[in-house]
């Protein structure tokens, strides 16, 4: 057997010049590159068909790397190639001829078979839906919700103020909410969601749907609860995060070219001035319809907020829902958890349907 160290990688530039400043000792480099050299080495001097198996290749190199070592194996299709792997991205690289899916349960390991038409029709899907096979793979189950604010928030307000650990949970959100809840075709956009967790797939046994009721009628929400889905108590996120300390916070350490700082008067002012008049309430709500006990489930939240940042800060601050509702939930969870207990239960209630 040939030792490593007396390898020797020679290394030219474009213009056919040897580098030597550029050659390393085998022994001096990662474990990824002798083992990609050991590969290609069988790849390219074996004069008859052989069988390669290939354990985690993601392990040892990097993921760009890893995808062009698949990418590489394909160029020698006589070889067999068996490999084993954790990695959504490699499966999606090899698009193999067959997938063995391996499960541990109750002391013993089962083998099944799973479908490869199956999986090329369930990317095609998952693209649709603006989700990655990487997104959903190795989930014990996915939590579906309104957009990308809510699929950064919620698992914050769940492991630090429902102290509910998402082991095997994942939260992603729709493609289009608006497609799902309200299109006319509702119902096969619902079916191919259900679809992507039936079978012997790679994907997640179980979904969960919760999202905003803004907009929505009652009899619509009626009806969509009944196919699975849970609304928000209140009419949209933002609602839950109108408390005046957090939003001063946030606008403070945004708006950076205030001479003087906004105080927790204005902001207070400027809400309770809202309230009084009874302005952004939800299309269809009638003024006489709100009092101190129900209106923040009358008002359209992240309007308010739109405002706000605006007014307080001369027309300079623009309230950016993934940027600032993440910011406001952020210190709420770290200096008045209690603000969200409300909505930390509802989400924990939600993932207790969902398993």
């Amino acid at each position: 057997m040939r030792d490593d160290t007396n390898l020797e990688i020679l290394i030219w530039n474009t213009d056919n010049l040897h580098r030597n400043d550029l050659s390393l000792p085998l022994s001096s480099c990662g474990s990824g590159v002798s083992q990609v050299l050991a590969i290609l080495y069988i790849l390219v001097s074996s004069e008859e068909p052989r069988t390669l198996i290939i354990d985690e290749p993601q392990s040892f190199l990097h993921p760009g790397a890893a995808k062009k070592l698949i990418e590489t194996l394909k160029q020698f299709p006589q070889h067999q190639y068996i490999i084993a792997t954790h990695s959504p991205e490699i499966i999606t690289t090899a698009n193999p001829s067959n997938i063995v899916k391996l499960q541990y349960q109750d002391c013993e390991t089962t083998a099944s078979v799973i479908n490869t038409k199956g999986i090329k029709s369930q990317n095609e899907i998952l693209a649709e839906l603006g989700v990655r096979l990487s997104d959903v793979f190795g989930a014990d189950s996915i939590l579906w919700v309104e957009g990308q604010t809510e699929e950064k928030c919620f698992p914050m307000i769940l492991e630090k103020v429902a102290t509910i650990t998402l082991m095997g949970i994942k939260i992603l959100s729709v493609n289009s909410t608006d497609a799902l809840l309200d299109g006319k075709r509702s119902d096969l956009v619902f079916d191919i969601y259900k679809k992507l967790t039936t079978g012997a797939t790679l994907f997640p046994p179980a979904i969960g749907f919760i999202f905003d009721r803004e907009s929505k009628t009652e009899t619509k929400i009626k009806e969509l609860e009944k196919k699975g889905v849970t609304f928000l108590r209140l009419p949209m996120y933002e609602n839950y995060l109108l408390d005046p300390e957090a939003i001063l916070v946030t606008i403070n350490q945004e708006a950076t070219w205030l001479e003087i700082h906004i105080s927790i008067t204005q902001v207070q002012e400027y809400l309770d001035k809202i309230k009084q008049e009874k302005s952004y309430l939800l299309q269809g709500v009638k003024r006489e319809e709100v009092s101190d006990n129900n209106w923040l489930s009358k008002i359209h939240g992240a309007k308010i907020l739109e405002s706000m940042f605006k007014e307080l800060c001369d027309n300079k601050l623009e309230f950016r829902k993934t940027k600032h509702s993440y910011k406001l939930t952020e210190w709420l969870v770290e200096n008045k958890p209690d603000f969200l207990s409300d909505l930390a239960e509802e989400l924990g209630n939600t993932l207790n349907k969902s398993q």
